[in-house]
């Protein structure tokens, strides 16, 4: 088996429908498939997560699973990157669907700057967040679509990503205000707050830049909010340029955040503790806005109305 160009790495955790789906949307990806990886790693008990990657596997996308125990998203990604063969890395979600060219489009232009970090825009499928499954209609109550119901027509199923993504990516219309400031701060500035650039699901970069930077800090253990955005901070310092990939997108397939919300601020305190910078603090009140948490920005801050069962 020959060295692959690209690492697709993906923690996760309690989401095995999502991730049914999200390993799907690598199937038909315009990468040649042995020219990248897909590395599933497990934090914690995560259940389901083992028959998901099977799924994966009949459909003819090979997965290799790690395994860790409860450590958080940073130490997940990080034990991916340990386990990764290739010169380049893909973080992405499991509650994401990348179009098409998105792994091509990103290792191209990793090739052009080793100093690069990339990343595409991120768009919400937010009548989504109320299903535990988001192919089958299934609630988070159990209760299941009504056949026939006119929310069936926009779920997502695995057939549909392989074989027809024009009818998903009819569905990627809206961004959120994170996704709005952080595409404006790539293209407009200030330079000072670029380490927004790593963010979202789907950020590529060269293994040895993320390996000289430290890697995710683990420290922010179950903290969610700046974890990803903090390995930029580390990044832009040692010279990385951060660059939008104008073409491509990831769908994210929204779902309640329960807890996760009230441990934004204290990710931003661990982020500001760290480095004392006042640009961290200045992203953090533009991130909230007028918000005392990021409900308006998170996946799914709040459960969007859908016909009922």
């Amino acid at each position: 088996m020959g060295v692959p160009d690209l690492s697709v790495v993906v923690p996760t955790s309690g989401k095995p429908e999502r991730l049914v789906l999200a390993l799907h949307s690598l199937i038909p990806q315009t990468l040649c498939r042995n020219r990248f990886e897909t590395i599933v790693v497990a934090d914690g008990p995560a259940p389901g997560t083992e028959a998901a990657v099977d799924v994966a596997h009949a459909a003819g996308q090979p997965v290799r699973l790690v395994r860790t125990p409860a450590l958080g998203q940073a130490a997940a990604r990080n034990r991916g990157a340990a386990a990764a063969r290739a010169p380049a890395l893909l973080f992405m979600d499991d509650d994401v669907l990348l179009s098409p060219d998105y792994l091509k489009t990103a290792l191209t232009r990793l090739a052009e700057e080793p100093n690069r970090v990339v990343r595409a825009p991120v768009y919400l499928l937010r009548y989504l967040a109320p299903f535990r499954d988001p192919e089958c209609g299934i609630r988070y109550d159990g209760r299941v679509l009504a056949p026939g119901a006119a929310m069936t027509r926009r779920l997502v199923s695995r057939q549909a990503i392989v074989e027809d993504w024009p009818s998903i990516a009819r569905q990627c219309v809206h961004r959120n205000r994170f996704e709005r400031l952080v595409s404006d701060t790539l293209a407009n500035g200030p330079a000072t707050h670029r380490w927004l650039g790593y963010s979202g699901s789907g950020v590529a970069l060269a293994k040895p830049l993320f390996e000289a930077a430290g890697g995710y800090d683990e420290g922010f253990g179950f903290r969610w909010g700046a974890e990803a955005i903090e390995l930029g901070y580390r990044l832009m310092r040692r010279g990385a340029e951060f660059r939008g990939l104008p073409g491509i997108f990831s769908a994210h397939m929204d779902h309640p955040r329960g807890a996760s919300l009230d441990s934004f601020a204290a990710s931003f305190d661990h982020f500001f503790d760290k480095h004392r910078d006042p640009a961290i603090r200045a992203v953090e009140r533009l991130i909230l806005g007028e918000d005392r948490r990021p409900g308006s920005l998170s996946a799914s801050g709040a459960m969007p109305a859908v016909e009922e069962v």
